[in-house]
C-alpha cells in the first residue's frame, strides 16, 4: 500500500512518492520510522489487517532517464527491478529498445500492483508507460497519474479534480504542503497508517533532459499561540519564546536527501535525533556513507500549527539560517529557535487573509 503520483502537466514535471512498507502478518517488534517510533503499538493499526515493516522508495531513479514508481505488493516487482538494474540504463535509449527492455523485464500486470515509467528516450523525448494508475486529467502535453491507497487523500487535498484550472507549478508547491501535512499528521495522530502509507515522503524532477532528486530539503514543525491565549497552554512547555505578539516552541525537523540511490531521512525532536534510511527495492548496491555532498540546506519549509490544531501554514524560506551537517557521526541540524521576526509578520498577514 503506498502513494505514488506522476505529473507531466503545463511543462512541469515531477513524481511524488512516500516510503512506509506495511505487512499483512502480525508483527510484535516495532520498526522505527520517521513519524513513529512504535508505529505498530498505536491504536490507528488495530483492525486495518496492517503491521508497519519499514521503508522504501516508492519512486526513484534507474539511471538518469527513467523515473520508476510502484505500488502494491513488493515481492510482485522483484524479477522486474532486478532485471532494469542490470540493464544498463544509464545512457539514453530509443523508445523501441526501452520497449523491448520493458517487455523482457516482466513488470506485473495483475490487479493488486500499479505502477508507472517516465522515460526520456533518445528519438521521441518523455514518454510513459503505466499499469493500474489512475488519471485523474489529461491534456496534450501530459497528463497526471496517482495510485495506491493514499490517492484519494491525497486527490482531495490538493483538489486534483480542478486539474484544467490549475498550472503545474501551482500543484508543485501544493505538493510540498501536503508532504509537511502529512509528516505533521503522522508524528503527532499517527495519521495514515490505517491507509498504510507515509513514513517519509520524496520527490524527483527533471532538469536537461535527466531526471534528478529534490535533495537537501528541511521541514521545521513549530507550534504557535497568541499572546492572549498563554493562559490555554500548559504551563511546563519548555523552549518557548516570544516575537511580536506570538509565542512558539520547536516541534521537530526533518531533513530529507539522498546518498547514492538511498533516501536518507534525519528526525529531531526536541533531546532525540534519528537517521533512516529507504532504499530502493531489491537494490544490493549500498551508499557510500563517507561522502557528505548529501548533506546541507537548498530548501527550507516552516510549518507553523496553532497549538489547537485546528490550523497549520507553510512557508518557503530562504536557507541563509538553516544547515544540515554530518560531524563524524554525529548529525547536527541548525536552525533559528526564535520564530523569524519576518516569519511572525507573514503568520500574522496569512492569518488576517484567511479571516
Amino acid at each position: 500500500m503506498t502513494l505514488i503520483a506522476s505529473f507531466k502537466w503545463r511543462q512541469t514535471y515531477f513524481a511524488f512518492g512516500d516510503t512506509l512498507v506495511t505487512t499483512p502478518k502480525k508483527t510484535y517488534e516495532d520498526t522505527p520510522i520517521p513519524t513513529r517510533d512504535l508505529p505498530n503499538e498505536t491504536e490507528q493499526l488495530d483492525g486495518s489487517g496492517r503491521w508497519v515493516a519499514g521503508l522504501a522508495r516508492k519512486v526513484f531513479t534507474i539511471g538518469p532517464h527513467i523515473v520508476f514508481g510502484w505500488s502494491g505488493p513488493m515481492a510482485n516487482f522483484e524479477h522486474a527491478l532486478r532485471y532494469l538494474y542490470a540493464s544498463g540504463l544509464y545512457d539514453h535509449r530509443s523508445l523501441p529498445e526501452l520497449q523491448n527492455i520493458l517487455s523482457e523485464a516482466g513488470l506485473p500486470r495483475d490487479q493488486d500492483s500499479a505502477w508507472f515509467i517516465d522515460a526520456f528516450t533518445s528519438d521521441r523525448g518523455l514518454v510513459e508507460f503505466s499499469h493500474n494508475m489512475k488519471r485523474v486529467a489529461q491534456e496534450e502535453s501530459g497528463g497526471i497519474l496517482v495510485a495506491g491507497s493514499g490517492a484519494r487523500t491525497f486527490r482531495e487535498m490538493l483538489n486534483l479534480d480542478s486539474a484544467a484550472e490549475t498550472d503545474g507549478l501551482t500543484f508543485f508547491k501544493r505538493t510540498i504542503a501536503a508532504q509537511a501535512r502529512f509528516l505533521l499528521g503522522q508524528q503527532r495522530q499517527g495519521r495514515h497508517l490505517d491507509h498504510a502509507f507515509g513514513g517519509a515522503f520524496e520527490f524527483i524532477g527533471s532538469e536537461n533532459g535527466s531526471f534528478v532528486n529534490l535533495d537537501r530539503v528541511l521541514i521545521v514543525f513549530r507550534d504557535y499561540w497568541d499572546v492572549g491565549e498563554q493562559n490555554d497552554v500548559r504551563k511546563d512547555v519548555d523552549n518557548v519564546s516570544l516575537v511580536g505578539n506570538t509565542f512558539s516552541k520547536i516541534d521537530a525537523a526533518y531533513y530529507v536527501s539522498h546518498i547514492d540511490d538511498t533516501l536518507v531521512v534525519d528526525r529531531w525532536f526536541p533531546g532525540s535525533h534519528k537517521m533512516f534510511a529507504a532504499p530502493r527495492p531489491f537494490d544490493d548496491q549500498l551508499p557510500s556513507l563517507g561522502e557528505t555532498s548529501w548533506c546541507g540546506v537548498d530548501q527550507v519549509l516552516e510549518v507553523l500549527t496553532h497549538y489547537t490544531g485546528n490550523r497549520s501554514s507553510v512557508f518557503d524560506r530562504i536557507p541563509d539560517e538553516y544547515d544540515f551537517e554530518v560531524i563524524g557521526e554525529a548529525p547536527r541540524v541548525t536552525f533559528p529557535m526564535s520564530l523569524p521576526v519576518d516569519l511572525e509578520s507573514a503568520l500574522r498577514e496569512h492569518i488576517s487573509q484567511e479571516a
